[in-house]
Formats: C-alpha cells, sequence, structure tokens
C-alpha cells in the first residue's frame, strides 16, 4: 500500500491471458501507479526495512520483503498455490501521527504487491507504533463494498492521520466502470485504532 498527534499527516495502484490473470487477483488494482508519494521528512527507516506482507491476502500465512529505497522482489514458491514466480513489494504512501493515543507519531504505510506474471496489483495498509512495533493492517479493501468487485483503489497521495484517525482517500469502481478503464467515485474511508483492531468512523 507521514505525522502529528492531532494534526493532519502528509501522504507518502493486451493479451487475454494477462487480463485472466489480473481478473483472478482478489481485489485487482491498476497495474499503472504514480510514483511513491513520500514526504520530504519521512525516516529513512520505513523505505529501508523488512515487512510481512500477505498481498491483501493471496498468501495468507503471509512472507518476509526486505525492501531497499522502498522496494523489493521477493521469490515465490512455483510449485504452491497460487503458483506465482515472485512479488514486486513497493512502498507507495507513508503517513505520521498518533493513532493509538500515546502521544508519540506513528506511521502508516501503503504497500502495492505485484504478483508475477500479472498485471495486476494490490494493497495492504500496515500500521506501526512510534517504537516501530506492529501494530496491525487495515481491514482488507475487499471488505469495503460487500460483494462489489473489483474493490476500491488506494490514492496514495490521500493517505493521513487526523484527529487519532486513519484517513485514507479512495477511488471505487461504479457501474459503468471496467477494468479498462479504472475505478471513477471518489471514496474516502476512515479508521480509529481502539487498541485491539481497526474500526471504521464515520467519513
Amino acid at each position: 500500500m507521514s505525522m502529528s498527534r492531532s494534526g493532519s499527516g502528509t501522504a507518502v495502484c493486451g493479451r487475454t491471458a494477462v487480463v485472466l490473470v489480473c481478473l483472478l487477483l482478489p481485489g485487482c488494482a491498476s497495474a499503472e501507479r504514480t510514483r511513491a508519494q513520500i514526504p520530504a521528512g519521512a525516516a529513512d527507516d520505513w523505505l529501508n526495512r523488512t515487512y510481512t506482507v500477505t498481498c491483501d491476502g493471496i498468501v495468507p500465512d503471509g512472507f518476509r520483503a526486505t525492501v531497499v529505497d522502498g522496494s523489493a522482489r521477493v521469490p515465490a514458491d512455483g510449485s504452491r498455490p497460487p503458483h506465482y514466480e515472485h512479488y514486486d513489494i513497493r512502498i507507495t504512501a507513508i503517513a505520521s501521527g498518533d493513532v493509538d493515543g500515546d502521544g508519540e507519531p506513528d506511521a502508516v504505510v501503503l504497500l502495492d504487491c505485484s504478483p508475477q506474471p500479472s498485471n495486476g496489483v494490490v494493497q495492504e495498509v500496515q500500521l506501526f507504533s512510534s517504537t516501530g512495533r506492529p501494530l496491525g493492517a487495515l481491514p482488507s479493501p475487499r471488505t469495503l463494498q460487500g460483494d462489489v468487485q473489483p474493490p476500491p483503489v488506494y490514492d496514495p497521495a490521500g493517505l493521513s492521520v487526523q484527529d487519532g484517525e486513519i484517513v485514507a482517500a479512495m477511488t471505487a469502481y461504479g457501474p459503468d466502470d471496467s477494468h479498462a478503464s479504472g475505478p471513477s467515485v471518489p471514496l474516502t474511508v476512515r479508521w480509529r485504532f481502539d487498541g485491539q483492531e481497526f474500526v471504521r468512523g464515520s467519513s
């Protein structure tokens, strides 16, 4: 798939066979992404560290991805489902602010994951305390609109922390949208951390 305690943070997704691979992904965002929205003051640590990534549930048990300058390529076991060769991981946004209520700035990291071979991108957002301890991940974009597919796509420039809440600007697919055209409906989702899990707030 940037902060102050109560202030706004800055926000640091052919051929038939290829299209079918993209459609099989559980939440396929556009493979064409803008450059990572990383604020000038962001700590280099978030662009150079090891994350445990599930690729939005494609690999339920997760795998370790060591990013360098915000990206990583992780080999996959092609003999086991889902039979990909590798995963391309990229940090596309970092937001900062107090989410857990301890008065210190936490980090919200948006990671893009592109399983290969495919032209699809899925996203996940992970939260880390001011000490670097993992606090969890936001619920998958697939949970936001029931059975509507494909799911909304995060806007890297629209990720922030405001008044203790994670605010995520997204774009959802409307009835006339397609994979080719991409989503067109603006959507803002707010999440509050209750100490155990993320609870959706009012938008």
